[in-house]
């Protein structure tokens, strides 16, 4: 085959070191072909470009009028932690540090579980905001979580719900720790190692190759949309300037993008945070949260065994696509892995079902919260056993309030142009064709089958069929 049978004829986008930590983080997709900037442009950077000045001063005016924190009830709170994109930090495997924490809090013959928060101790905070690291015990049974109690980092303090205004400032806390790390630690590694996959597929893989016709229907404006929040200076990762309105982070742009890094890289010695290694499906998620994940990934494992199925075995350009990304992507198999097993359909089951319906759901779930309940700046310090709150309406001032509703509208709320429902794949075999509308059905059967289990996250209609957001 010549470059005419590649989309960009062998020269398209390829991943590189990411330019700001080369080391440290997934690799970055730099160079971008000129139409897939045109497309991303006409179809979201147009909306952020127009919007952002129109909405500043609604959301100006109604954050002086109404500002400050909401209260947080103990109900609400667990809520948030165990029902919520949140559930995603809670984990049975207590390290050592943990169990020496809450040596006095934990019985014998009784499960215990951590939500720890420990990445947000990178965060060098701007002049009279506030973020400590916390750490929260749970104690589960039948599948029913209790909190226990909250450690607090900055002020070494272990916080029960009896504690009157030292817990209710500590949930705040807890509350902010869990949105920073679930938008700039966890969420992200659903982001940027799945754009290495997006690059080497529409650069390595010969358009009528069956691998790329499905992957390919799920690449649209994602490369233009990562390089844009990594490598541009109008991210709302930069707070460097008084006019950036939709900037909402506690601390100044080194801090913050240090928070990718504990995602990708690892914490030593945390449990809680491993190195990155490419998934083969969803982490587990000791939730309804991850019932709703697992169920959408069983629809979409179906149907793409079915289909790469069709691959001959040895297919050398599945062996070299393989090769190629598991140059750059920790865990991913290489030629001699990709046809061992099922080891084909759960990379690419996964792939599709992170850019999909993984990525949808936390944008639609951070979207739907409060950002007077869920605070990503605090204008108190960290609680001590008596300490006493300040007016809930001084822990947020109006400009906090203001950039971070702007951020979740900009950004963090989903707007879907192209939905999984709809998707469209470009196979010329009349049989994979009709494994697609059995595919849809399957899509429409797996949401009224969580429906009737009370699991109603998200709606089918609301699941982008692309990192677009």
């Amino acid at each position: 085959m010549g470059p005419k049978n590649f989309l960009y004829g062998r020269k398209g986008p390829w991943p590189q070191p990411c330019p700001d930590h080369p080391y440290d983080e997934s690799p970055g997709v730099v160079h971008l072909p000129l139409g897939e900037w045109l497309d991303w442009w006409a179809h979201v950077g147009l909306r952020f470009s127009t919007q952002w000045p129109l909405f500043t001063p609604i959301y100006l005016l109604t954050s002086i009028l109404n500002p400050g924190c909401k209260e947080v009830s103990d109900d609400e709170f667990h809520e948030f932690l165990t029902n919520s994109m949140m559930a995603r930090f809670i984990i049975p495997d207590l390290d050592d540090l943990d169990k020496a924490i809450f040596k006095d809090y934990i019985e014998p013959g009784k499960n215990y579980f951590i939500v720890d928060l420990e990445p947000v101790k990178v965060i060098e905070t701007f002049k009279g905001i506030h973020v400590s690291p916390t750490k929260t015990l749970l104690r589960e049974k039948n599948g029913k979580f209790t909190i226990i109690c909250i450690w607090v980092e900055k002020t070494n303090t272990i916080l029960v719900h009896t504690d009157g205004d030292a817990w209710e400032l500590a949930k705040y806390f807890v509350l902010q720790g869990g949105a920073l790390c679930a938008t700039m630690v966890v969420h992200p590694l659903l982001h940027f190692p799945m754009d290495s996959i997006n690059a080497i597929t529409k650069t390595a893989l010969p358009k009528e190759h069956t691998l790329f016709k499905l992957l390919y229907a799920h690449h649209r404006f994602t490369l233009p949309l990562e390089n844009a929040v990594l490598n541009f200076k109008m991210s709302l990762l930069h707070n460097d300037k008084w006019w950036k309105t939709y900037a909402p982070f506690p601390g100044p742009y080194e801090g913050i993008r240090d928070l990718l890094v504990e995602g990708y890289r690892g914490i030593k010695n945390n449990h809680s945070y491993p190195a990155y290694q490419y998934p083969r499906r969803p982490p587990k998620i000791y939730s309804g949260y991850g019932t709703f994940l697992d169920a959408y990934y069983e629809t979409i494992y179906e149907f793409v065994d079915d289909v790469v199925k069709t691959i001959s075995p040895n297919d050398p350009y599945v062996i070299g696509w393989a090769n190629y990304i598991h140059q750059w992507i920790p865990g991913f198999p290489s030629g001699e892995e990709i046809f061992e097993g099922k080891t084909l359909t759960e990379v690419v089951a996964y792939y599709i079902w992170d850019v999909t319906v993984g990525h949808t759901i936390d944008h639609n779930n951070y979207g739907k919260m409060d950002v007077q309940k869920v605070p990503l700046r605090l204008r108190q310090a960290p609680p001590v056993k008596d300490t006493k709150m300040i007016s809930r309406k001084k822990l947020q001032s109006p400009i906090d309030l203001m950039k971070y509703k702007l951020a979740m509208r900009l950004f963090f709320s989903p707007t879907v142009i192209t939905k999984l429902k709809d998707v469209q794949y470009d196979f010329r075999d009349p049989d994979l064709q009709a494994r697609v509308r059995q595919f849809k059905k399957d899509l429409r059967a797996t949401e009224k089958k969580l429906k009737e289990q009370g699991l109603e996250y998200l709606t089918l209609d609301e699941i982008a069929n692309t990192i677009q957001f």
